[in-house]
């Protein structure tokens, strides 16, 4: 626990041209999104906290070799995944870009995205280990959601989040949390029970599961997904709100 000092200083930590973009997202969520707020916090994140980020994420047992690799696969293609045979990881994700219409996704050149990123001066705060985890965390998404089983809807993705933030203490997901509950809090009351249902499985799930923010997923297209799931603790009745 923060000792008392800390917590009741009356200091101002978060920076207050921030603190309005990040009630602009709560009173819209899906027009000014996380990923905009993402970037804005970094310009005056304060320092200790980029730090404790980075030291929350050096922390996990299983992110060294990937952090150490910096692993960015090359772009699937829906051909290759037709190739995989029923039953399979591969089969179920192109499922899912097709039936989710997310084809642009599966063809992003991610490695290009990160190089863009960073010559944009966006992420210059952002240590590289962090900034490596945000493109990968983008390009392995869909494979969670197919991994998990959430659906690419709302509640699906408040659940993912809250997934991935019991797995990996990220600040993107942190503030997708952040955001809503403050939506729901002080403009829509009618979300509170859906949106904590979502958050509550997704964080108990996360914290059950094996971590799947360092495998590499692309490795495992014809890999039975039953085998998948059994393997990272993922076997558990479909979530449903």
């Amino acid at each position: 626990m923060p000792k008392r000092s800390e917590v009741m200083s009356g200091a101002e930590i978060i920076d207050r041209g921030f603190a309005k973009k990040f009630l602009r997202a709560a009173d819209a969520p899906l027009d000014y999104g996380v990923y905009l707020l993402f970037h804005d916090w970094w310009a005056e994140a304060p320092q200790k906290a980029i730090d404790s980020y980075s030291r929350e994420l050096a922390s996990i047992p299983e992110a060294a070799p990937l952090l150490a690799s910096r692993y960015i696969s090359e772009p699937l293609s829906l051909e290759r995944l037709a190739e995989c045979a029923p039953g399979t990881l591969g089969h179920a994700y192109r499922r899912f870009i097709l039936d989710n219409k997310l084809e642009q996704n599966l063809g992003r050149n991610y490695r290009r995205f990160n190089e863009e990123l960073t010559s944009s001066g966006k992420l210059d705060r952002l240590p590289p280990d962090l900034s490596y985890m945000m493109v990968r965390g983008f390009q392995i998404h869909d494979f969670l959601h197919v991994l998990t089983g959430y659906e690419a809807d709302n509640w699906g993705e408040l659940a993912l989040a809250a997934f991935y933030l019991a797995q990996l203490r990220f600040p993107y997901h942190a503030m997708r949390v952040a955001v809503t509950t403050a939506h729901m809090a002080f403009v829509r009351p009618g979300l509170i029970v859906d949106a904590m249902d979502a958050f509550v499985d997704g964080w108990s799930y996360g914290r059950s599961a094996r971590n799947l923010n360092f495998e590499r997923w692309e490795d495992e297209l014809d890999t039975p997904l039953d085998q998948l799931r059994a393997r990272m603790n993922l076997n558990r009745e479909k979530f449903a709100v």
